[in-house]
């Protein structure tokens, strides 16, 4: 055994260790900054990083009970403030921060998470200009998501009363500021959809980025998203931007102005209706005038005055063509006569009857014309046809000799 001194276990030793390190008081909540990198959003929910420097680096874990409240996403390359302890891991026998805090250096967790939703938001084109839904002209029923107690929803009311159209609105009173508000307002939203509504408007006062901060998260801006009818983010003072504005169809810089830019003027479209109606009976009477002057021309032209005389024209051209039609049909009829009694006459001169009617008789078998003495025989049976009927006979001889005499039977 070396030297003389009382061997140590590693478990011994590692736990020598843990209390020197995690007895230090300043090794308690103590704040450390530093580039983060290795990290992993584990699928547990927590968070597995090294906290590194140009020199050094320190592994840490921040475990879901902290995590899920950051604001932000936290990405390697970026700089950070960590609030934590430094503790042993026993099994791996390095030690490590356990962070339950952290925040973006040089620039505000709020304001990173902003930027980061901002862009994810708009790389899924929910803010596309192509989405943007045009509001109504004039609406009869509005949806209103707010505070009761909020001072925007009295601005709102007024500012619309004042607009003097009429019109209904449909209260969903939710929270709009702290750890209950997004799934307030969210709730809220939703209860509107079912109504029959022409559009919602989303409206509470100004305050601090962190009063504001509802709806600048995922969940509420997902949630106008999916409205069904067009939406109006009426949310802080005029120089104040959420999430909400980017996504809505319309933005409102304060809720006074929401009113005015949903609700119509009743004052200023009597008087524009007014006026429309001056000028469509001037327009009227003009276009009346001008017809009556041009009826009044027509009437003085002499043709109107016999307008009988329009018809004989037309009536002795009509009278001249139906004689040449009749003369050309009649002409028409006597060349097809004449042609016809030609070819009757051509017909008349080429029908066997015709020769039969000279005293010429056809003779036939039973296969037909007789057209030599060679097709006869004697006792051979034929039908002799004359001009006025048929007879039958029955071959005693056929002549063809040099003396002319017949063969007899």
């Amino acid at each position: 055994m070396l030297g003389n001194s009382q061997s140590l276990t590693v478990s011994e030793l590692t736990d020598h260790i843990t209390r020197a390190i995690q007895g230090d008081p300043q090794l308690l909540d103590v704040t450390v900054t530093g580039e983060l990198s290795n990290f992993v959003h584990h699928s547990s929910g927590h968070m597995y990083f090294t906290l590194k420097d140009k020199n050094c680096s320190i592994k840490g874990v921040m475990f879901q009970t902290w995590n899920r409240r950051l604001p932000f996403a936290p990405e390697n390359g970026q700089h950070v403030y960590l609030q934590g302890d430094v503790v042993v891991y026993k099994k791996g026998g390095n030690y490590q921060i356990n962070a339950y805090a952290m925040e973006p250096a040089g620039k505000g967790a709020l304001a990173l998470a902003f930027t980061q939703l901002k862009d994810k938001l708009s790389g899924e084109g929910l803010f596309a200009e192509d989405r943007k839904r045009p509001l109504p002209e004039y609406p009869r029923r509005i949806g209103l998501v707010t505070s009761l107690q909020a001072a925007a929803l009295q601005d709102f009311l007024v500012t619309a009363s004042q607009q003097g159209w009429p019109v209904t609105f449909e209260l969903a009173p939710a929270i709009v500021q702290g750890e209950k508000g997004v799934s307030s307002v969210v709730a809220a939203l939703e209860s509107l959809y079912s109504r029959n509504l022409d559009l919602i408007v989303l409206t509470r006062g100004g305050g601090s980025l962190e009063e504001l901060w509802v709806f600048n998260e995922e969940k509420v801006a997902r949630a106008v998203a999916a409205s069904p009818v067009p939406t109006i983010s009426a949310i802080g003072h005029e120089t104040d931007f959420t999430i909400c504005d980017f996504v809505a169809d319309a933005r409102a810089a304060t809720p006074t102005a929401a009113a005015r830019l949903v609700i119509p003027d009743a004052k200023g479209l009597a008087t524009k209706l007014a006026q429309l109606r001056r000028r469509l009976a001037a327009a009227v009477r003009s276009t009346a005038e001008s017809r009556w002057r041009h009826l009044h021309s027509l009437s003085s032209r002499p043709i109107l005055s016999r307008p009988l005389q329009l018809l004989l024209q037309p009536r002795q051209n009509l009278d001249m063509t139906g004689l040449r039609l009749k003369t050309a049909f009649t002409r028409l009829l006597e060349q097809r006569r004449h042609g016809l009694e030609e070819v009757a006459s051509r017909l008349a001169d080429l029908n066997p009857l015709s020769v039969l009617s000279r005293g010429y008789t056809v003779v036939r078998d039973e296969k037909g014309i007789i057209k030599s003495t060679s097709q006869l025989m004697p006792g051979k049976v034929v039908t002799i046809q004359f001009q006025d009927g048929q007879a039958q006979a029955n071959i005693l001889a056929v002549g063809g000799d040099e003396d002319g005499k017949g063969k007899e039977l």
